[in-house]
């Protein structure tokens, strides 16, 4: 294998698949960038147990100059290194035992890895595929991740740290993570109806979309796999076998009051009476009356915060809640932007937030038991 590609051009697709390596895989080829190339296309291949993403890159003088084909495995972060000392063209060549990677006169001569081992991954099969908003994709997928566990205890249940994405035959995917003390979710238009029910790694569904995807791109799925293509790309991940909870039975509620708030006041609200970073001290204690809404932060042995503003409007009796500082600011900040409306049940066990905006985006936040 031998062939001269632009410096810019190979170093820009090294980082993007290099999201998709893990450098730390005890499976030596999971470090590692598979490339391949042939008269028609350059591809170079991405992957770890759970998630891929490839770029095919067409033949072109302009771009890449092709003087013998084959194939060769490079480790991702060393690659990373030896492109950034290059200046316009980088030459790859492959020899009996190690590659060469070079310039002019800057070289590097690494040894040669068995890419027979690497596994070979089919990123052809794309049932179901669905026009979406590349931006929108992104947005409603980090919106509704927020809730999803990032926690590393081996107790902590694992469907708690993964996203539902499910639809019944409509023209849109609703996105849905619970921690079990809070919910998040959100939902987007597609192209065409679809009907599905997947249980997907959170930490890889987050990595589906990136900044260099067109602006509108092809979801595609089927029982074992989620991904999207675009120009020259194809990202995908493996489903679990979990099998997601019922969650909109915890919608049907009966409500005892409503909270009418801007959403930047309330976050300003709360900003206002944070003084202190602590895992372990993370209680709001909110007092909601027609007259105002006051909120106190106590770190114990540290101090006291207290913000207060009657720029809001409650319909019910007066309520006192204590809640999760961080729950409530990450339930709040992925809402649009104008006036939330917040519905507490009568038992005082759940908060369902809403923007006015925006009715594709729910938060559900679990109160604090009072001390």
């Amino acid at each position: 294998m031998k062939f001269t590609i632009q410096k810019n051009k190979i170093e820009s697709i090294v980082e993007f698949l290099s999201l998709y390596i893990d450098s730390t895989d005890s499976f030596m080829p999971f470090r590692c960038l598979y490339f391949k190339i042939n008269s028609d296309y350059l591809t170079i291949t991405a992957q770890s147990s759970t998630i891929s993403a490839r770029k095919k890159i067409k033949i072109d003088e302009n771009i890449i100059k092709l003087e013998e084909v084959g194939k060769t495995l490079i480790n991702a972060s060393i690659l990373k290194n030896i492109i950034k000392k290059f200046n316009k063209y980088v030459t790859f060549k492959s020899n009996e035992n190690t590659i060469d990677i070079y310039e002019g006169t800057t070289k590097f001569t690494l040894t040669k890895i068995d890419s027979n081992q690497y596994p070979q991954i089919d990123f052809n099969d794309q049932d179901n595929r669905t026009e979406v908003n590349s931006q929108q994709l992104e947005k409603t997928i980090n919106n509704a991740s927020i809730a999803a566990s990032m926690s590393n205890d081996k107790l902590n249940a694992l469907v708690y740290k993964c996203i539902n994405v499910s639809s019944d035959g409509e023209n849109n995917i609703r996105f849905v993570s619970t921690d079990s003390y809070r919910l998040s979710t959100e939902s987007i238009k597609v192209s065409k109806p679809v009907e599905l029910n997947l249980t997907i790694d959170a930490k890889n569904l987050k990595k589906i979309v990136t900044k260099d995807a067109d602006k509108n791109i092809f979801m595609f799925f089927n029982s074992s796999k989620f991904g999207i293509s675009y120009t020259d790309t194809v990202v995908q991940t493996l489903t679990t076998n979990l099998n997601y909870m019922d969650i909109w039975n915890l919608f049907n509620f009966d409500v005892s009051r409503t909270i009418k708030i801007d959403k930047q006041e309330f976050l300003r609200l709360i900003n206002k009476a944070l003084f202190y970073s602590s895992e372990k001290s993370r209680r709001l204690q909110f007092s909601f009356t027609q007259k105002e809404v006051k909120v106190v932060y106590e770190v114990p042995e540290i101090g006291i915060g207290e913000a207060q503003t009657n720029n809001y409007k409650l319909e019910g009796p007066n309520l006192d809640i204590d809640l999760d500082f961080q729950y409530i600011k990450d339930a709040i900040s992925v809402l649009e932007n104008g006036i939330i409306n917040i519905f507490i049940s009568s038992r005082e066990d759940r908060l369902l937030i809403v923007s006015e905006n925006s009715a594709y985006n729910k938060q559900l936040v679990t109160p604090l038991r009072r001390i």
